[in-house]
């Protein structure tokens, strides 16, 4: 079958069979549709959510805990009474949890665990049913109780939780014991601590995993949170350990936060740059691999390779015990000390120079520990590359928005989804690289002028820094040298629809850290002598949490809908505890806005939360925010800069929330004016309401511009400029994605709901047939990709998006997933033959002045230069990997000596310099 794209080039896609695809698709939506209008009250079908798994590291998995999480319409599902089926029909061990529920209590989203098997680099679909599983299993994990004391059998290992004293846990294998003391933390210029439990909680309870919580403080003023997580027939737990400081000064310097493994050991193995490193022989040795930069690692004081692989393993008598710290040298300073008597892995370590630890910060590490007879031990290497990598499935991107449970959801096969989801990718490959190779400078502290010696750095990394983004180069006095941008414009958002529209590896292994960063380190969770700013997030400044720059906390810096995108798709609690938090926060301070971003963002914000939680308190914390909206500006772009369509998207939000006709009446006014005058408001954000205004009233104007707009944005691979362009692709289109009828009915209609599910809109269900082929005639080949992508990439996206709409319309049982084959597909992706390297700044009167006003952002276009180590700014040719080139240098357009905050800038339509 050959399609025609784009500027004439056609695409073979010879798996797809030549069958009218159009047709079919439109007779299966409009059945769905008539159905769904005909009869509210019959019962619905039985649920089939097909759960597509990819398996990226290489590693075969037999019975392996795999995690879901579904989304599920309004009123489809009250009781999580579930099962899961195998590829072959079979049934397969499985738990589920509730994360969130619809205003009629049904089941919004679920997180579903289950055992798996997937070949080696290969792919699997699960299947999840409702009702009672045919064949009940046997098995799992066993759980006792003994007085304050939990014990968890998984089969192979025995897991002892004291829940007293300063004991984390005891794994056992056989009669082989290993007991694992609580972290010990040493702060300079205090003596080492090891702290007690004050608390043991059972967070999750399954046959397939059982989670467990532990809590205390260090007498230093650190808090530890340690989440234990066993699973059935796995000779392994995993850790997550968080430390926050809640001391009043202004830095912890922190020497160490070790965990020891007791021994004794005859032998044992490192990990470094993918390949073993043996000690035959411990004896009266000791031996240390120390990862104090991104490259190199050191191995007993030598430089021993490049990074060290982050796993370790201690060999007994007649067991093997095997450590692996997930992020291990992209989180460095870390260490691992191995001798005769212990293991010992040690998280901060700061031997030369302490890590500077902020009061108000956290950190987490997930590391795994292993317990296995020597005899049936797993290679070490294979071991821990599967754990690094675990399985987690997805729903088809069609089912999740179609279920309306995730905001600004969006299906490839939607209008302009497929061209905007192809350039983020592109972008997001680039992203990545950078990052990889950025140089930057981790000197002293803020001021600049005060800076008596330099270290430079390659590559975004480091403790407190992976995850975030760095503005290299630039220079003021209030923000720092070289400033973290702190995940502006919720870029956690933009990735993780991106993975739930794509199923991509390429966005998921970028959402991870960037969301674990951005709720940790960002995230205020102890201000000194400023409770109000508990729960809010640091702006951009160099060290991420310094109190000291002017104007410290900004409303207009203020995001949730990523962390609770993360917690929707992930079930990790912790991004739904800092979402809370940082709605809490802004509650209170609607009369401190003072420009339109400092109105919208908390709007956005505060509705989101909503939305997730049905707590009101929020809703009226944002039409208070509104109020003030309407009252300060009046209904048109000219109200302001771009900042207005900030407002102007935060307003739509809470109409969506409360059908407030003032609101509506406002928003109509704004997008009349804009579109009476597109050429005299260009940047890209002044449209972002379009899309919801285009669904909420079924006006095809606003559709077109909407579309337009998304059609012609550039996508830059630099942080901010990324999640500024993506974050407003999503939500131009995600609301047209979303005006299409539910998946399936609900058994009776809900009881009225005192608020709207979900910020997107509910269209009614007349006329399906019209509806379905004006639909299919907006976007009428599946084949036409922008220019953007390689000729392989374009083939993958045609086929996968045609076979998963196959699927999906027939009940196949295919995986779900743009790109899913290959990981590095969007890799091969061609960059624009033009893209200048921008920075934009606003020049400030003094250094204390409030950089959150009213921006006049210029444009700087630096000319390609050749930096000192040979970076060239032109590259990425076509088809090349992006492992195999030069990585562009950062663009240096602030001359030291300058102060100029890197503003927000207006995004620009055109690859070419104005």
């Amino acid at each position: 079958m050959r399609l025609a794209g784009s500027a004439g080039r056609c695409y073979d896609l010879a798996s797809i069979r030549p069958d009218s695809q159009h047709g079919r698709r439109i007779l299966v939506r409009a059945l769905l549709a008539l159905g769904l209008a005909c009869d509210a009250h019959a019962a619905p079908a039985r649920l089939a959510v097909a759960l597509g798994l990819g398996e990226t590291a290489g590693v075969r998995r037999e019975a392996w805990p795999a995690a879901a999480s579904v989304p599920l319409p309004r009123g489809r599902l009250r009781d999580p009474g579930l099962w899961v089926a195998a590829p072959g029909g079979r049934e397969t061990a499985a738990q589920a949890r509730v994360l969130e529920r619809w205003p009629d209590g049904s089941i919004r989203w679920l997180r579903v665990d289950f055992l798996a098997d997937v070949a080696a680099g290969g792919q699997a679909t699960y299947t999840l049913h409702d009702g009672p599983p045919p064949h009940p299993l046997r098995g799992g994990i066993r759980r006792e109780e003994r007085a304050e004391t939990r014990v968890l059998d998984t089969g192979p290992l025995q897991v002892t939780v004291p829940g007293t004293g300063t004991t984390l846990a005891e794994l056992a294998a056989g009669s082989h014991r290993v007991p694992i003391a609580l972290p010990a933390l040493h702060v300079e210029g205090a003596a080492p601590a090891t702290a007690t439990v004050a608390r043991l909680a059972v967070e999750s309870v399954g046959p397939v995993c059982t989670e467990l919580l532990v809590t205390g403080r260090y007498p230093q003023g650190i808090d530890y949170e340690a989440r234990l997580a066993v699973f059935a027939g796995q000779p392994w737990i995993r850790l997550q350990l968080t430390v926050t400081n809640v001391a009043d000064a202004e830095f912890a310097p922190i020497r160490s936060l070790a965990l020891a493994f007791a021994g004794p050991f005859a032998r044992a193995a490192l990990g470094i740059d993918a390949a073993s490193r043996a000690f035959t022989d411990l004896g009266a040795d000791r031996h240390e691999l120390v990862q104090t930069d991104a490259e190199p690692v050191q191995v007993d004081g030598e430089r021993g390779g490049r990074h060290g692989d982050g796993w370790v393993r201690a060999i007994a008598k007649d067991t093997a015990l095997t450590v692996v710290s997930r992020y291990f040298w992209q989180e460095y300073p870390e260490a691992i000390e191995v001798t005769a008597d212990r293991l010992r892995l040690d998280l901060l370590a700061g031997r030369d120079t302490p890590v500077l630890f902020g009061t108000g910060a956290a950190k987490t590490h997930e590391l795994w520990v292993a317990l296995e007879p020597l005899d049936g031990a797993t290679a070490p290497a294979t071991l821990a590359a599967g754990l690094r990598a675990p399985l987690l499935a997805l729903p088809p991107a069609e089912w999740i928005v179609a279920s309306r449970a995730l905001p600004q959801a969006l299906d490839p096969a939607a209008p302009g989804a497929r061209d905007f989801l192809a350039r983020l990718a592109t972008a997001v490959g680039k992203y990545q690289a950078n990052a990889r190779t950025e140089r930057w400078d981790d000197g002293p502290p803020i001021p600049c002028t005060a800076r008596t010696a330099e270290h430079p750095r390659q590559g975004f990394y480091g403790v407190f820094n992976w995850g975030d983004w760095n503005f290299p180069g630039y220079r003021d006095h209030a923000d720092g040298c070289d400033a973290w941008g702190n995940l502006e414009y919720d870029l956690s958002q933009v990735l993780g629809l991106a993975w739930a529209a794509t199923a991509s590896p390429l966005f998921l292994e970028t959402l991870v850290p960037a969301v674990r960063h951005y709720r940790d380190v960002d995230v205020i969770h102890h201000a000194p002598g400023h409770p109000q700013w508990v729960g809010l997030n640091h702006p951009h400044t160099a060290m991420h949490f310094t109190f000291g720059k002017p104007a410290y906390v900004d409303l207009g810096h203020t995001w949730t809908e990523g962390l609770l995108t993360y917690y929707r798709l992930s079930g990790e609690t912790r991004a739904l505890d800092a979402a809370r938090g940082i709605a809490d926060a802004l509650r209170p301070l609607a009369a401190h806005a003072d420009n339109p971003r400092k109105l919208g963002w908390p709007m956005i914000a505060l509705v989101a939360v909503y939305d997730a939680t049905g707590e009101r308190s929020y809703l009226g914390a944002a039409q208070a925010y509104a109020d003030a909206a309407l009252r300060a500006y009046r209904p048109s772009p000219a109200g302001g800069d771009w900042k207005m369509g900030i407002l102007a998207d935060g307003l739509a939000a809470v109409h969506a929330a409360t059908g407030d006709d003032r609101i509506r009446r406002w928003l109509v006014s704004y997008a009349d004016t804009l579109l009476a005058s597109p050429r005299r408001w260009t940047d890209p954000r002044y449209a972002l309401p379009l899309g919801y205004l285009a669904a909420a009233s079924g006006d095809r104007r606003y559709r077109a511009a909407a579309l337009d707009v998304a059609s012609h944005l550039t996508i830059p691979a630099l942080g901010k400029q990324l999640a500024i362009a993506g974050r407003t692709g999503f939500r131009l289109l995600a609301p047209l994605a979303a005006a299409t009828p539910s998946p399936a009915a609900p058994p009776r209609p809900s009881a009225p709901a005192p608020r709207r599910p979900s910020p997107s809109v509910e269209v009614g269900l007349h006329r399906p047939l019209a509806d379905a082929a004006h639909a299919e005639a907006q976007c009428p080949s599946f084949g036409c990709l922008d220019d953007v992508l390689a000729s392989h990439l374009e083939n993958e996206i045609g086929r996968q998006v045609l076979a998963r709409h196959r699927a999906h319309e027939t009940g196949l049982p295919l995986a779900p997933g743009l790109f899913r084959r290959d990981a590095q597909l969007a890799r091969f992706a061609r960059a624009h033959a033009r893209e200048p390297c921008l920075e934009w700044r606003k020049e400030l009167s003094s250094a204390n002045q409030d950089r959150q006003g009213s921006a006049v952002p210029r444009r700087i276009d630096q000319l390609a230069v050749r930096q000192p180590d040979g970076v060239l700014e032109r590259h990425h040719a076509t088809g090349c990997d992006v492992h195999q080139r030069s990585p562009r240098p950062s663009c240096r357009t602030i001359a030291p000596s300058r102060s100029g905050a890197p503003a927000d800038p207006p995004l620009v339509t055109s690859g070419r310099p104005a």
